[in-house]
């Protein structure tokens, strides 16, 4: 299949992720050409076409994970407790076709220039990648020397962290070195024409959100460049993440596990912005747990699957519609990246031919990445 020039996916409900009904993708050179009625006879002149017969079935948009450790995290525990790096069929296996790759607690067994050709050889098998400068400390660790040439002269970079925020692990960061940080990565971004964010690691000290509220009090800091991630962490953090949704517009993440569509579906029965959830796996990243003297009790690997099983619990479970279902995977994160215009986290003529092909109980078929196709092992 990968070498016939045009591909046609026939009879599909397409998702993008608003309904489009059911219409036939025509792809071709990695892109989505075009969106047709399923009775339209429509070829290329002059080019054979290879038939995908998806009557029955229904297309979202490929995922996006907005906050992955693609080279492993971790080391919390010493160096044994290091995890190990991840490859591009673990992700689009479980439908995710974007990734954003980032540093986390460790910035000194793990440079931002491995994380660099880990994006590009990503990149090369297929996946969609980008990647953050910095890690949890401040001051900032850069790959140049300084955040706005690592965001102007590196293409893959679309923004800083994660910073830890409230965190025993953390630098603990003022409101004005935060403010100062969050304005560099916004000017970067406006010289680099980049829709630039710094995704913030919301540790579980008291201070919680407040460091971000402070950025924000003399109001020449967006609120929506500021993104706080694992904001489902404890109860009060959410709380106060609900509040960053509705009263600042902002965005909040929430880190995929056994919880996310129950405390998803609360906040959409409340009433908050759909479109103010993310939801990413911090893939490949640890999973520690710490007594209350901070002490490593055990560490885990993250999965990467976290996102499409979060998903299929909103819409299966607690019957959100699909639609509404999807934004927290696909559109929110392009969005809050800036992506959408490339056609990633949603589906449009001209964009990336990276999405999800899924029976009606909601059972991955296939997933095309760059309009090539990977059929998910059984």
């Amino acid at each position: 299949m990968n070498n016939v020039p045009f591909i046609r996916v026939h009879g599909t409900r397409v998702f993008a992720p608003r309904s489009l009904g059911f219409k036939d993708l025509l792809l071709g050179a990695g892109k989505i050409l075009a969106l047709l009625e399923p009775g339209d006879p429509f070829s290329p002149p002059g080019f054979s076409v290879q038939q995908v017969e998806a009557t029955g079935m229904m297309a979202f948009p490929g995922f996006v994970d907005g906050h992955v450790h693609l080279i492993g995290g971790g080391g919390e525990g010493g160096f044994s407790t290091r995890t190990p790096e991840g490859n591009a069929p673990q992700f689009l296996q479980a439908g995710t076709t974007t990734v954003i790759g980032l540093l986390g607690t460790d910035g000194i067994t793990r440079d931002l220039s491995s994380l660099l050709a880990k994006v590009r050889g990503l990149r090369e098998e297929g996946l969609h990648a980008y990647m953050l400068t910095g890690n949890y400390r401040y001051p900032p660790k850069t790959m140049t020397g300084d955040l706005l040439r690592d965001i102007v002269w590196i293409p893959e970079i679309i923004g800083f962290g994660e910073l830890a925020v409230s965190d025993h692990r953390g630098s603990h960061i003022t409101a004005t070195e935060l403010q100062r940080l969050a304005m560099d990565c916004r000017l970067g971004g406006m010289l680099s024409g980049k829709t630039t964010r710094v995704v913030l690691h919301m540790g579980g000290a008291p201070s919680g959100l407040e460091p971000l509220r402070q950025a924000l009090e003399d109001a020449t800091l967006p609120p929506a460049m500021l993104v706080p991630t694992h904001i489902d962490r404890t109860p009060t953090l959410l709380e106060e993440g609900v509040e960053w949704v509705q009263k600042h517009q902002g965005k909040i993440d929430f880190t995929a596990d056994d919880q996310t569509a129950q405390n998803l579906c609360a906040l959409l029965d409340r009433g908050v912005n759909p479109h103010g959830l993310m939801v990413s796996s911090d893939g490949l990243g640890s999973l520690p747990v710490f007594d209350d003297a901070g002490n490593l009790l055990s560490l885990t690997s993250s999965p990467v699957d976290g996102l499409w099983k979060s998903f299929c619990q909103l819409v299966r479970e607690h019957g959100v519609p699909v639609e509404t279902a999807l934004l927290p995977f696909c559109w929110n994160v392009a969005e809050c990246f800036g992506l959408l215009s490339e056609g990633v986290g949603t589906l449009k003529p001209g964009g990336r031919a990276d999405f999800i092909l899924a029976d009606e109980n909601f059972r991955l078929q296939q997933v095309f990445h760059g309009g090539n196709s990977l059929l998910p092992p059984r």
